[in-house]
């Protein structure tokens, strides 16, 4: 019996299994994008639930590092013509350095509201002042108009370059990639930390925070505004766009626009206000009849139009003083709350000259270099998961949520419902192919074909279906019930063409899934095909080679519902290598974010089933599953380091 969910009978062998998502039309960071519709508030508000977290992932936010004392430090003010400046430093995390400039007004207000200024790829960084755009001018202008305004450093600009270069090559290592510990996480957690920074000041009312900046400043203003709700008002410039999400490795990250891009991370903002500024002479040329028409309409859903608003200008990419002329109305209405909001406009500014700005001299202590650096930022991941280590039930459940979180936003989808999986019939009929968005998996029926059995065993092996040979022969099949060897992507003939262009456009992972995310998709739906057939009341499942790990985190996604009552047996091999080693993930389970959610230990605690684990490194911390009760859907792990072939891995899971 076959049933919850579709199901198709094709005549003709070879059947088209092609996957068209997985190779055709790629997205990249100048793919067009097109706006989506939300016909109620409540489908976007789902929508929202799920991108944001997505954002936040990438950004490494999940789990956050710790927030340890700034240790801030401002000093030597100088006072210019309606407001003073003085630098900045302190640090987002141990060993990382936030440099910057605070402009406030002069004299006493009570607490005022404080506003962010992220400068973007500009030469001279938070300095830069020309025609085309004055950081120190619109935070001179803010502070003027009765606002607190903190220009800081992107990473390697300015006195941030002091520690690492902007484009140094550890910042972009797929190393890194595998801890969220890229240039664009670590910039937004500078950005949050600088929130506060501004929070922690006597003089700054918590509750009135906003944030401008334009290009790259543009992306670090709508990424923040998406992630951290201390920002009451934004204005993007130049930035949101369907036709160019980000030409740097600072505004990319793996995951952040699967199935997304920046129109729809902008609208995560509604309905709080924002000014969206805009340009004829760069990729928001569109943005009056594109860009703002779909991040108005998710307004509208709040009714709350009246909240953004979008100024567009017939100018080069810029923040210049036409678009700065925008913004301080803006900031004057929404955070100021100044009756005279509309009248008030940039008079002439004379710069502090650059040695009053910047923090560092020859004086000062060396920082940590880039290798120090990252090496005391994985450290600190490290002694961050000591916090989701399982003592309990309760624990071990919480790092459930968080590994399954985690892996779903890494690939971009939830363990699949009876509705998202198809299974297709072919002739021969011990052929089946399931499906599921667009993607397809083979399988095939090896041994004795039994009507009435209640148990299925699924085998996952590098060679795919050119495994059955190897099988076919074994008198034990008998007894696992229906045994099909399945062939999801990257194995056996479900490999990517040598045309396939996958891999080959700049920030592939930011909006493309890694290959063994595709693997894990389709191992999902693999399972999925059998846990929705109410006839089976157990599954087994058998993994060696290149899919036994990516077996394992198919069953640490598995939610509750996924099981309706159904046993779980599962017989893994991992190859003896060490997975202590960011190689090995990159080569074996490179998806982007696992090592930070705990790696193999927390995959191993939170797999659901009766769990047989062989081929483990002798290096591996099996202390994570000695804590606390096992939960009933987890019956158990048995850890073996000796290796096993897919003959012993069957015997292993009969017993």
């Amino acid at each position: 019996m076959l049933a919850s969910f579709a199901l198709v009978l094709l005549t003709l062998p070879g059947a088209d299994d092609t996957d068209p998502v997985r190779y055709r039309d790629l997205p990249h960071t100048e793919t067009r994008f097109a706006a989506d519709s939300f016909e109620t508030l409540a489908s976007w508000q789902a929508r929202r639930s799920r991108l944001r977290q997505q954002v936040r992932q990438s950004a490494g936010l999940w789990p956050e590092l710790a927030r340890t004392p700034l240790g801030a430090r401002v000093f030597d003010r100088f006072d210019g013509d309606g407001f003073t400046v003085e630098k900045v430093v302190f640090e987002s995390a141990p060993g990382l350095r936030v440099t910057g400039s605070l402009y406030r007004p002069i004299g006493s207000g009570g607490r005022r509201p404080a506003i962010l200024s992220p400068h973007g790829h500009w030469s001279k960084g938070r300095l830069n002042h020309e025609e085309a755009g004055s950081i120190p001018a619109r935070c001179i202008t803010l502070a003027r108009l009765g606002a607190i305004v903190f220009a800081y450093d992107m990473l390697g600009y300015n006195d941030s370059g002091r520690q690492i270069s902007h484009g140094d090559a550890a910042l972009t290592s797929p190393e890194n990639e595998l801890w969220s510990l890229g240039p664009f996480a670590l910039q937004t957690w500078n950005s949050i930390r600088a929130l506060d920074f501004l929070q922690s000041l006597s003089d700054v009312d918590p509750d009135r925070l906003g944030v401008t900046g334009a290009s790259g400043g543009g992306t670090q203003t709508f990424i923040l505004a998406a992630v951290d709700d201390r920002i009451q008002a934004a204005c993007p410039v130049n930035m949101v766009s369907h036709t160019m999400q980000g030409g740097c490795p600072c505004e990319n990250a793996p995951g952040l626009r699967l199935d997304a891009n920046n129109m729809d991370i902008a609208a995560l903002f509604a309905p709080k206000p924002m000014l969206m500024i805009s340009a004829s002479g760069d990729w928001t040329r569109d943005t009056p009849q594109v860009e703002h028409p779909f991040v108005r309409h998710i307004y509208a859903l709040f009714d709350a139009t009246d909240r953004l608003t979008n100024a567009h200008f017939d100018a080069p990419h810029n923040y210049n003083a036409a678009s700065r002329a925008a913004m301080y109305p803006f900031f004057a209405r929404w955070l100021m709350q100044r009756p005279d909001a509309d009248r008030v406009r940039e008079l002439p500014v004379e710069v502090p000259p650059a040695e009053r700005l910047l923090v560092w001299s020859d004086d000062d202590p060396k920082p940590l270099t880039p290798a120090e650096l990252f090496a005391n930022l994985r450290r600190q991941v490290r002694d961050r998961l000591q916090e989701h280590r399982p003592v309990d039930a309760a624990s071990r459940h919480r790092l459930a949520h968080l590994v399954r979180t985690s892996i779903d936003h890494a690939i971009g989808a939830s363990f699949p419902g009876p509705e998202d999986v198809q299974l297709v019939l072919s002739r021969p009929a011990n052929l089946r192919t399931v499906r599921r968005s667009g993607r397809s998996a083979r399988l095939l029926r090896i041994g004795p074909h039994h009507k009435d059995t209640a148990t299925t065993t699924l085998v996952f092996d590098s060679d795919g279906l050119k495994a059955a040979p190897r099988l076919e022969s074994l008198a034990m099949l008998d007894n696992l019930g229906e045994v099909w060897v399945a062939e999801p992507f990257g194995t056996g003939s479900n490999t990517p063409p040598a045309d396939s262009g996958r891999g080959s456009t700049r920030y592939f992972t930011t909006f493309n899934r890694t290959d063994d995310a595709e693997t894990l998709l389709d191992i999902q739906a693999l399972i999925a095909s059998q846990l929705h057939d109410a006839a089976i009341e157990e599954l087994c499942l058998v993994a060696s080679g290149d899919p036994a790990p990516i077996v394992l985190c198919a069953l640490a996604s598995l939610p509750d519902k996924a099981f309706h009552g159904k046993s779980i047996r599962a017989a893994l091999d991992l190859g003896g290598v060490d997975w202590s080693h960011d190689r090995t993930w990159l080569e074996r389970l490179h998806i982007p974010n696992l090592r930070r959610v705990g790696g193999l230990p927390a995959l191993l605690v939170t797999a659901r089933g009766d769990l047989t684990v062989t081929g483990v490194h002798a290096s591996l911390d099996l202390s994570w599953l000695q804590a606390g009760p096992t939960p009933a859907e987890q019956v158990g792990v048995v850890i073996h380091q000796e290796k096993a072939d897919l003959p012993e891995l069957l015997r292993r899971v009969l017993r």
